[in-house]
């Protein structure tokens, strides 16, 4: 059977590392809360993604809405377009026949005037035939009036004969002039009525040629109206296929939605346990301080002290000179530095507090190697002044000016923690300060409440790490 030998530690071993394991505790506590900060950050930005995606599945149900009513509204117009395109093919067909026959009817009509022309020639001939009779019939007339002058008394009879014919050939050849000038009238006439047929016959094929040709077109219009009612249709189709798989989306966004809602509450939970956990390590960490038992965390809360009482020393000073107001310590009205990244603010305490203060955080900085920093922050998180290593010229290098800038910066507010402190003592804890190049650095703190004339402006901290605590 093994034995095991009893480990001997002694209470001061325990009591000596306790400090350096609440760090560990804070730090690892930080660590996985900062794990669970970016997962919850990472859900939050996902969440907003995913209601950037329900907005867009809204509006694409929306849209399928409008393109099925629009199909619907086309479907309907494509049905009324082919029935009135119907009844025009009909009216157009109808016209069609009607003027076919007004072609034959004009073509016969001119057939008919081209005989009654032809009619009208014969009759001109044969007033012609008549006219050359009376000539004839008068020069006879003339030479019988001639004999019966020769023969007497014996040709009297004769002679009233031939003076009846006399007459009758000036009557004939008369009533053929009046012929012949109506004919020549009727002529005319004719003449310009073939021409108005003829030319009624050619507009009426034009017309024929257009009507025809519109036939055709209404016809292949038909055929395209058709043809979008048949697209329509396949649209209407396929917007309610679309609308299908836009429902099932739908459904995973909500399950997606439970689920993500239990994780962010499960996160939550563990954050707010790890802020606990986090706080009651602080919380060991500040009475082991206190007790006396952590020499060098005790010996960095003196120095804060020193540095506290030095600062509310020059500042108390200057209120009571005159040098500067209590109006001008507490003035909260930040305004940006131009072009300052990371950003930058500067009130009227900012060259007073550069001037008077930073000296005070740099002896105090300077008064042990595991010092890294002193500062001054109101209750707004705002730094009016650094130590000189952090109070260097922007050279606009980002990664630079965010590790040596912070004069005129803003930290991060921890109101919960800054109004729980005694305002007569320090306080000691530990967090993860961040860095440009994305790390993290485990820092213990010294933190005294700076009150002026009454009225908590800020904190005065100085900031450590022992070798500890760079592992």
């Amino acid at each position: 059977m093994t034995e095991y030998r009893k480990i001997e530690i002694s209470e001061e071993t325990v009591l000596r590392g306790l400090p350096d394991n609440c760090g560990r505790v804070v730090d690892t506590a930080s660590n996985v809360a900062g794990l669970i900060s970016s997962v919850i950050g990472s859900s939050n930005s996902l969440r907003d993604d995913h209601l950037a995606l329900r907005q867009n599945i809204q509006e694409l149900e929306a849209d399928q809405d409008r393109v099925s009513q629009a199909s619907d509204e086309a479907r309907l117009l494509s049905e009324k377009a082919i029935a009135r395109l119907g009844e025009g093919t009909e009216l157009i067909s109808g016209s069609l026949e009607r003027i076919n026959e007004l072609i034959e009817l004009v073509g016969a009509l001119t057939d008919h005037v081209t005989g009654f022309a032809a009619a009208m020639d014969q009759v001109r001939r044969s007033t012609l035939d008549i006219e050359k009779i009376a000539e004839t019939t008068n020069m006879l007339a003339l030479n019988a009036s001639i004999e019966a002058q020769r023969a007497g008394d014996a040709g009297a009879n004769f002679s009233v004969v031939a003076t009846e014919v006399k007459t009758l050939a000036a009557n004939t050849r008369k009533a053929t002039e009046e012929i012949g000038k109506t004919m020549d009238a009727l002529a005319s006439e004719a003449g310009t009525v073939i021409t108005q047929i003829e030319d009624g016959a050619s507009e009426s094929r034009l017309a024929q040629e257009s009507v025809s040709r519109i036939e055709q077109t209404l016809g292949s219009v038909v055929q395209l109206v058709e043809e979008v009612d048949k697209q329509n249709d396949q649209i209407a189709r396929s917007t309610c296929t679309i609308s299908d798989h836009v429902l099932r989306v739908k459904d995973v966004l909500e399950s997606f939605d439970a689920a993500s809602d239990a994780n962010d509450r499960q996160l939550s939970r563990s954050s707010e346990r790890l802020t606990g956990l986090e706080d009651i390590a602080n919380d060991l960490f500040n009475q082991l301080v206190h007790s006396g038992v952590a020499a060098i965390d005790e010996r960095m809360a003196k120095a804060a002290t020193e540095g506290h009482a030095e600062a509310m020393r020059v500042t108390e000073q200057a209120l009571a000179d005159g040098v500067i107001s209590e109006s001008q310590i507490f003035d909260e009205n930040y305004q940006e530095i131009a072009g300052s990244k990371p950003k930058r603010y500067r009130n009227r305490l900012m060259d007073w507090a550069h001037e008077n203060w930073r000296p005070i955080l740099d002896a105090t900085t300077e008064k042990d190697d595991a010092i890294i920093f002193a500062l001054l922050n109101d209750m707004n998180g705002y730094l009016p002044t650094h130590i000189s290593a952090q109070s260097q010229a922007p050279t606009g290098d980002l990664k630079h000016d965010e590790l040596y800038c912070f004069n005129g910066r803003m930290i991060e507010v921890d109101r919960r923690k800054w109004e729980s402190m005694p305002l007569e003592t320090y306080s000691m804890y530990t967090y993860r300060q961040p860095r440009a190049d994305g790390k993290f650095w485990l820092m213990r703190c010294a933190s005294i409440p700076f009150v002026i004339n009454g009225r908590r402006w800020g904190n005065f901290v100085v900031g450590y790490r022992l070798r500890s605590d760079r592992k």
